[in-house]
C-alpha cells in the first residue's frame, strides 16, 4: 500500500488506520491515535490521558498531534466522543468546541 500525505480534512466511512506516532507520548505503539483500541479521557483542552492498555497515564498533547483523531470516553461533558486536534487544543468532532470530562 502507498504512502499519501494529505493537506485537508480527511472523510472516512469505515474509520481511519493509523500506524505509530512518536507524537503521541507514547512508547509508539499501534494503540494511541486514528483507529488505535485504547480510549483517552479529557483532562483539558490540550491534554488526554490514555485510561487503559500498557501506555496507562501517557499524555497526548494537541500541540503536537495536529490533525489526529481520537476517541474520548468523556470528552462531551463526561460521555464519549470523537475529537481532532487543530494544533492547539482537542475539538470535538460533532461540534468543534473544546473537550470537556464535565
Amino acid at each position: 500500500m502507498a504512502n499519501t500525505t494529505f493537506t485537508g480534512p480527511v472523510v472516512s466511512l469505515n474509520g481511519i488506520i493509523g500506524g505509530p506516532n512518536p507524537n503521541a507520548g507514547g512508547s509508539g505503539a499501534n494503540d494511541t491515535e486514528q483507529g488505535g483500541k485504547v480510549p483517552y479521557t479529557a483532562t483539558n483542552a490540550t491534554t488526554l490521558t490514555i485510561t487503559s492498555g500498557s501506555e496507562s497515564g501517557t499524555k497526548l498533547l494537541a500541540t503536537v498531534n495536529a490533525g489526529a483523531l481520537v476517541y474520548v470516553s468523556n470528552g462531551a461533558s463526561g460521555n464519549a466522543v470523537y475529537a481532532f486536534s487543530d494544533g492547539a487544543e482537542w475539538l470535538r468532532v460533532d461540534t468543534r468546541v473544546a473537550v470537556a470530562s464535565s
